[in-house]
């Protein structure tokens, strides 16, 4: 029985051994890991520049909209002042008529006072008409009067008359000009709800696409952190160790900026700075006084077709002073050798986590590499 339980212990703990072993083989991340989270990355990125572009159209189309609405507002305006404009003159108009019929109605009582007199003139003899005046000054003051009267009444009369046919024209048209002023200014506000209305929507869905672009901008910061942590596992897994190294940096002319400005514009080279390329650029410039100039092909994955079509020396053997370049993930990454020692090599880079720089320390095999001296 002892043996049997020693025997069932034994295999207790090589059940238990070989579970830890496959614990710490699944944990481990693979280069598949790394290529599946940098393409979830890079369709990110692409789902991010949509997003940015359909909200910097919904901007631009919210402006111009509101430039539309500044312009309806400034007409409304216009249409205000034309309307407080053709108000005051209708009411002027309408002072007018009213002064107009007043004097016709004055003319009217003239005219009754004529028609009297002409009718007391016409049953009474000038004799008696001169005989019942105070005098003969009189008595003529009143004939000239009366025939004088009689001569422009009628003239006034259809003066007046016409005045009046002319002033209500003209208050007529003041009514429908202010009618149909009335009617744009409506119609300007409808234009005008209907443009807000839009401005709205227009705005709602700028701020909707600003919320994926931030929302996909966290899930790829996420990715990114994951990206970074699976590249340590890769660096470990080579026996490399990533540590902060040269405080000035390796002389990088960018340093200053990154990793703040990374990607924000291209080195002489036409390669982004603060990326691995611009880098190793920079260090190949700075050792061997020069360095080819490929059309802005940056991306590491490119450099040793490169290399080899301009006739440069492309090897598995490292030295200090080769760029080394890794295939792997969809861009490649570029290092700096500084040192060997066996099987290790030390090399210094930029964008290993994020735009920064760093050194470590690997197995050779970790990179392919290209010798730039004569």
């Amino acid at each position: 029985m002892k043996v049997w339980r020693n025997l069932f212990c034994l295999a207790v703990a090589i059940t238990i051994v070989f579970s830890c072993v496959l614990q710490t083989t699944v944990s481990a991340y693979t280069q598949d890991d790394y290529n599946k989270v940098t393409n979830e990355i890079n369709d990110l990125r692409k789902q991010i520049s949509e997003y940015e572009s359909q909200a910097s159209a919904l901007a631009a189309k919210a402006n111009t909209i509101s430039n539309q609405i500044a312009i309806l507002q400034n007409q409304q305006a216009t249409l205000k002042k034309q309307i407080d404009l053709k108000q005051a003159e209708h009411d002027q108009l309408v002072i007018e008529i009213e002064t107009v019929q007043n004097r016709i109605n004055e003319n009217s009582d003239t005219v009754g006072f004529i028609i009297a007199q002409f009718y007391y003139n016409d049953s009474v003899s000038t004799i008696e008409r001169l005989a019942s005046s105070e005098n003969f000054s009189t008595f003529v003051d009143e004939e000239v009067k009366l025939t004088s009267i009689s001569d422009t009444l009628s003239d006034i009369i259809e003066e007046n008359k016409n005045l009046k046919e002319e002033l209500t024209v003209k208050k007529k048209n003041a009514e429908l000009i202010l009618k149909d002023l009335s009617t744009q200014k409506q119609q300007l506000a409808a234009s005008e709800a209907e443009q807000a209305k839009l401005l709205a929507e227009t705005r709602s869905s700028e701020a909707e696409y600003q919320k994926l672009k931030s929302d996909a901008n966290g899930q790829k910061a996420e990715l990114e952190k994951k990206q970074q942590a699976i590249l340590a596992d890769l660096a470990r897994q080579y026996g490399g160790t990533v540590t902060p190294g040269d405080p000035g940096k390796g002389g990088y002319p960018y340093s200053s900026v990154c990793p703040k400005q990374k990607d924000a514009y291209s080195d002489r080279w036409g390669m982004y700075i603060c990326e691995c390329v611009s880098y190793t650029a920079w260090k190949v410039y700075q050792t061997y006084g020069y360095m080819p100039y490929w059309g802005g092909r940056g991306n590491a994955n490119q450099w040793l077709n490169n290399a080899r079509a301009a006739g440069y020396l492309v090897t598995t053997e490292p030295k200090p002073g080769y760029v080394g370049i890794s295939l792997s993930g969809p861009y490649g990454h570029a290092v700096w050798v500084e040192w060997i020692n066996g099987n290790q090599v030390h090399v210094s880079q930029y964008n290993w986590t994020r735009g920064e720089y760093s050194e470590m320390t690997v197995n050779k095999a970790m990179f392919t590499y290209i010798y730039f001296g004569k």
